[in-house]
């Protein structure tokens, strides 16, 4: 995940407008409309700009794909980025397209969580292979696909919490079946749950409010 953009809160933008109104006094009017005119084409592009954190650079640049919702895919994998996010080329409804997936249901430890994120990757190449079946569930905010990965049948995304190296996604919608997995992972202290509470991984979620 990268850094989302902080808004200014109401103190900044209070200050802000101060200091355009400073500015602006003492200004002829023609310099006031153009210094006004000026500041809006810059808003403006700064908001159409294709920032770091936007759509482009969490799709890995790859457009939507072109499947169907509760349908599922052939894919060859070409890279996994970490526990829960790969790219591959899948059997789509306009032939054979590159995409990013992002495995539904589960959250695994990020890179920056050492050692746990490359821990959890490592464990995702262990269980996909080179080949298997995606379940499309439709592209998320980012227009990575969401899907549920299966190989010879065996749910991979259940499988990363079942052997515990990913959560359950912390979201209403997430499956029963996966937080219960969690819960099974953590008692019977498989996968990253071996160790000393104090050494287990945070919550992704919550490492990503303090770190990204």
């Amino acid at each position: 995940m990268t850094r989302k953009r902080t808004p200014l809160n109401k103190q900044q933008q209070r200050r802000l407008a101060a200091l355009f109104t400073s500015f602006l006094r003492g200004k002829k009017t023609l310099d006031k409309l153009i210094i006004l005119v000026l500041s809006g084409v810059i808003m403006l592009a700064f908001a159409a700009w294709p920032h770091k954190e936007g759509r482009s650079n969490e799709s890995g640049g790859h457009d939507a794909f072109h499947g169907q919702n509760g349908q599922t895919y052939r894919c060859a994998l070409k890279k996994i980025y970490d526990g829960d996010t790969v790219t591959a080329r899948c059997n789509g409804q306009k032939g054979q397209q590159e995409i990013r997936i992002r495995l539904a249901g589960i959250d695994a430890p990020e890179m920056g969580q050492k050692p746990f994120g490359e821990e959890s990757k490592r464990e995702l190449g262990k269980r996909l292979g080179q080949n298997f079946d995606m379940h499309y569930l439709g592209p998320d905010y980012y227009q990575r696909s969401l899907g549920t990965l299966f190989v010879y049948g065996r749910n991979i995304n259940l499988q990363m919490v079942e052997d515990g190296y990913a959560f359950a996604y912390d979201s209403k919608d997430t499956p029963a079946a996966y937080k219960q997995a969690e819960k099974n992972a953590r008692a019977a202290r498989r996968g990253f749950w071996h160790k000393g509470k104090n050494q287990q991984p945070i919550n992704p979620k919550i490492w990503r409010r303090h770190h990204l």
